[in-house]
């Protein structure tokens, strides 16, 4: 095993140990849930797990950066789309500062920017579905075809179903009731799943998108994507472009904060922004890397110094659900234009 190998293992090791141990100790010693949601809080003990996570995951950013092999290009009209999004993403944090009320009211149930990520992630399906007949149709047929099918298939299928779960399965469109055996254990009495436990479903998409989205596109282009067993996989790894229309998603992070995973996506996110920008090919990558990176670290500073404003501690929520549907549909067009499989 070489040295670079040697510093990426021993660099997710150490930060997924940590991660499970400390909520191991809070669970045992604190009770606390490793799930809840609540208002940042800014104690000792939350500023020294604070300062470890930022360590223990610019490290692994570090590590990753200090193995790529070549750096990606991003295109001109992916470069304005980023551009796009990333004021997008000023307007909202904007928007919070004028109105609370506004803010609440455009991110509220039922409001455009749910049913925008839902159509985003509609979309998102249709086109993991196009990757996964082009898999079928290029893959030679001996070997293990069935891998790359059984991916894209399977993001198509989860693509649908964050849908359909965005609108409670067109629930109040249709009009039918939640059978009471559903509605007794769904926090919000709703026909979908992630109520049953909106905690853990939040933990999971908010932290999992923040590695996919941000952290796999460094993977991708560091010798890891060449290993042995990541061969295979590393046709659906998200690319350069993927994280740069991902980023500001990461400036939208309040009541989660205190979730370590969650706040280690944000570390990660913010370490990604500036290996990109000092690894960049072209002056407008690196612009554009270095801006996200200023954008990323004082978008979160100002949610995190007005994010008690808010009318509720999760008026921000939706916002991020639509930076993570706009990532996951720019993931979904590159890989319905991959002819690699």
């Amino acid at each position: 095993m070489t040295r670079s190998q040697w510093f990426i293992l021993t660099s997710a090791i150490l930060w997924l140990g940590f991660m499970a141990g400390v909520a191991a100790y809070e669970q045992s010693v604190f009770d606390w849930h490793f799930a809840r949601e609540e208002a940042p809080v800014h104690d000792g003990w939350h500023w020294a797990r604070r300062l470890v996570t930022a360590g223990l995951s610019f490290l692994l950013v570090a590590a990753l950066a200090q193995a790529c092999v070549h750096s990606e290009r991003i295109g001109g009209g992916a470069l304005v789309l980023a551009w796009s999004v990333t004021l997008l993403s000023v307007a909202g944090e904007a928007l919070l500062g004028i109105s609370r009320a506004a803010f609440a009211r455009v991110g509220a149930e039922d409001s455009a920017i749910e049913w925008l990520s839902a159509l985003l992630l509609f979309g998102a399906a249709g086109l993991m579905a196009l990757r996964a007949r082009t898999v079928l149709r290029l893959t030679p047929a001996h070997g293990h075809r069935w891998i790359p099918v059984v991916i894209a298939a399977g993001f198509t299928a989860l693509f649908a179903l964050m849908a359909l779960e965005e609108v409670s399965w067109f629930q109040r469109q249709i009009g039918f009731d939640t059978p009471e055996a559903v509605a007794a254990r769904n926090w919000q009495g709703e026909f979908n799943l992630h109520n049953f436990h909106t905690d853990i479903t939040e933990l999971a998409l908010y932290s999992g998108t923040g590695i996919f989205l941000m952290l796999l596109p460094l993977l991708r282009e560091s010798e890891v994507a060449r290993w042995p067993l990541m061969r295979v996989l590393a046709p659906f790894l998200p690319d350069r472009t993927v994280a740069a229309v991902s980023a500001p998603m990461l400036v939208f992070t309040y009541s989660h904060w205190t979730l370590l995973p969650v706040q280690a996506a944000f570390w990660i996110g913010l370490g990604v922004c500036i290996a990109f920008a000092r690894s960049s090919v072209t002056r407008h990558g690196t612009v554009l890397w270095s801006t996200l990176a200023v954008w990323v670290a004082a978008g979160q500073l100002f949610m995190l110094a007005f994010g008690h404003t808010m009318v509720m501690i999760f008026d921000s929520s939706e916002y991020r659900e639509l930076f993570i549907s706009i990532g996951l549909a720019v993931y979904a067009f590159r890989q319905s234009r991959a002819r690699d499989a």
